[in-house]
Formats: C-alpha cells, structure tokens, sequence
C-alpha cells in the first residue's frame, strides 16, 4: 500500500512538473503586455493551471504553433490561472484553458478548452 501511494505521488508530481515546464509562452508580464498593446503587436494569452489536462493538452500544440513563421510575430503569454485572479477578472475568465488572441490593441477572438491545432491555428490568424 505504502508503495502504491508513494507510486501515484511520483506520478502526480511528475505530470504537474511537466505541465510547468512546457507550459506555452513565457510567464505573462503586465508592463510587456501594455507595451505590445500599445504598438498593437499581436498577443496569444494562453490562461494555464499546473492542475489543468486541458491546458497541458493545449501546450504542444500551442508551442508548435509558436514555432510557425507565420506566427513569429507573435507574443506568446502563460497567464498562470491560480495567482493572476485581478487580470482574470479584467480580461473576463473564468476558467483556465482560455486561449486569447489581440491585435491593435483589441481583443480579436477567444476560445475555451479547444485541444485541436486546425481550430486553434484558426483563433490565433485573427491576430495576423
């Protein structure tokens, strides 16, 4: 029994260590995202919890989208879900999973739990 939990804790431990490490985008900064708004750059916020299968899910395939010329102009955020709660509240999220795309400073189109690369692609052409 003892081996069992320690087992599934390695388990647990490892998949929350992996969704941290692959988590798409670089850890969303405040004072980089007003400035790229502002120059009306295009923006992905992918809204990530460590917790979350969804957003692991979502990972790969926004990191392979993030390496596709057509997208290389792009600012590719993770907006850590359990502790950004007042730009949640701003940007109207309640659950994680949420991919946001912007562009000239506007919010150009969201999605909500989508796992799959075609429609994905499609969301983040909004900002092109």
């Amino acid at each position: 029994m003892f081996l069992m939990k320690t087992f599934i804790k390695i388990i647990f431990s490892l998949f929350l260590l992996q969704s941290a490490l692959f988590a798409a985008g670089k850890p969303y900064s405040q004072v980089e995202f007003d400035k790229l708004i502002k120059e009306g750059k295009p923006i992905v916020l992918h809204v990530h919890a460590k917790w979350c299968y969804t957003c692991a899910a979502q990972d790969p395939v926004l990191n392979s989208l993030m390496k596709s010329p057509e997208f290389k102009n792009f600012t590719f955020f993770n907006v850590d879900f359990d502790t950004s709660k007042d730009l949640l509240k701003t940007l109207k999220v309640s659950r994680q999973s949420a991919i946001i795309v912007f562009k000239q400073g506007k919010e150009q189109g969201r999605s909500l739990g989508d796992t799959k690369e075609s429609s994905i692609k499609e969301l983040l052409k909004k900002g092109s």
